[in-house]
């Protein structure tokens, strides 16, 4: 464990953690009838006896299941210094099957969609700056595109970051740059849409699926247009967008992330499999970055959820805050109580769960992710895998919350809600 930043202390009763410990119990992780019970990796910082026992259960639902490897983060408040965080990481599994290399403190993962949160973060920080505001026109800040319009109404910052915008998921022109002119898709077809891709896409007939602000569509193409507009906003005048640039000046590098870096095949990253199988990456380094093209560590994941979650005297931490708050507008029709924040779904109390919660996903071709927020709590999860079942990946990390989360005694056994995940996304 790790005791890393600190929060503001809101609340007058706090609920008693047990003492977390550095010892993996490895004797007391039980195999059950579906599955053996994982021990964690070498490197793994964990706690208390409880908390590794039910972290390896749901990881055993997921290694050697859907996935070969994975990496879970867990922030929670110290019960002895409540405005200081402790951190646990856990590790299982297999980055490589192939090259037998282990899942470790090092490996990096896809987070895919969850990038959207750091694009998110970028117009958080110019709002905090007086430099932007959600009501602003998408149009305003570019001025060689013409951004659609239908009806009279016309896409703001904060339709595109609360995917409000009318924007399909992804551009109608996705592989215009992979060979033969997009007649055929190709791997890398994201990291060859380049900014006049993205432009003709925008200007392209039928590139809005519904008037912006009148209904909830989650949109790849929303978020990488917003990335473009930030990354030019905070560096003007480059002929691509410096998205990864601009993330880790703005974001990572003040926060620590080293590991947290635009998707790029490193030494340190986990192979993605589909079905077991070894897959491409996205390569997602083009104009569509925004919406999701990092890769990243549990240890940096860790901290971007303790920032978020107001923990630390970073400037960026009361940016990161805000993201939380609720933003008024349309909702999913099979989702009708959830809230956009700024990228991230806010859910009220539900499926055992007693507190409100926030949700981010993604899901790469081999790779996904989920990260639960418990503001009130101070308690947060993120869980990567290199595997493409979202709904596995999706599931551990909501059963941790709903199991570790303080003052929410575990489900009996056998007990399984409806559980309201969000939509997955690049």
């Amino acid at each position: 464990m790790q005791p890393t930043l600190r929060r503001p202390y809101r609340r007058a009763g706090v609920a008693v953690l047990a003492t977390a410990t550095c010892v993996v119990l490895a004797a007391t992780l039980a195999p059950t009838a579906s599955a053996a019970i994982p021990v964690p990796n070498a490197g793994s910082s964990t706690g208390d006896g409880w908390e590794t026992r039910t972290v390896a259960r749901a990881a055993s639902k997921v290694v050697g299941q859907s996935a070969p490897g994975m990496s879970i983060a867990i922030v929670k408040r110290n019960p002895n210094r409540p405005d200081e965080a402790i951190t646990t990481t856990y590790h299982f599994g297999m980055a490589d099957k192939e090259r037998h290399r282990p899942v470790g403190v090092q490996t990096q993962f896809e987070i895919a969609s969850e990038t959207k949160t750091f694009t998110a973060a970028l117009l958080a920080k110019r709002i905090t700056e007086g430099h932007s505001d959600l009501d602003d026109l998408a149009q305003d800040y570019e001025q060689n595109v013409t951004f659609p319009t239908m009806g009279g109404a016309a896409i703001t910052l904060g339709d595109l970051v609360t995917h409000r915008s009318g924007l399909a998921d992804d551009p109608g022109n996705l592989n215009a740059g992979c060979p033969g002119g997009g007649t055929h898709g190709c791997s890398d077809a994201k990291a060859l849409y380049n900014r006049t891709l993205l432009w003709e896409g925008l200007e392209a007939p039928g590139a809005l699926a519904d008037a912006p602000g009148s209904a909830w569509l989650y949109s790849d193409f929303g978020f990488g247009a917003l990335g473009t507009l930030m990354a030019d906003a905070y560096e003007p005048g480059h002929a691509e967008p410096r998205f990864a640039d601009v993330v880790q000046r703005e974001l990572t590098g003040p926060l620590g992330m080293t590991g947290t870096v635009i998707e790029s095949p490193t030494p340190d990253l986990a192979v993605p499999y589909s079905n077991g199988t070894p897959t491409d990456l996205w390569y997602n380094t083009g104009a569509l970055a925004g919406g999701g093209g990092l890769i990243s560590t549990a240890s940096d994941m860790a901290k971007w959820v303790a920032a978020t979650l107001g923990y630390g005297d970073d400037p960026l931490v009361p940016v990161l805050q805000s993201m939380l708050e609720p933003i008024p507008g349309v909702s999913p029709t099979n989702m009708p109580h959830m809230q956009m924040g700024m990228a991230w779904q806010l859910f009220p109390a539900q499926n055992g769960i007693n507190r409100p919660y926030a949700f981010k996903n993604g899901g790469a071709s081999g790779t996904t992710s989920a990260t639960y927020l418990m503001p009130s709590e101070g308690w947060g999860v993120t869980v990567m895998a290199n595997g493409d079942d979202s709904a596995a990946t999706d599931g551990a990390a909501f059963e941790l919350m709903r199991e570790l989360a303080p003052d929410y005694p575990a489900t009996p056994e056998g007990a399984v809600g409806s559980l309201s995940f969000g939509s997955l996304g690049s």
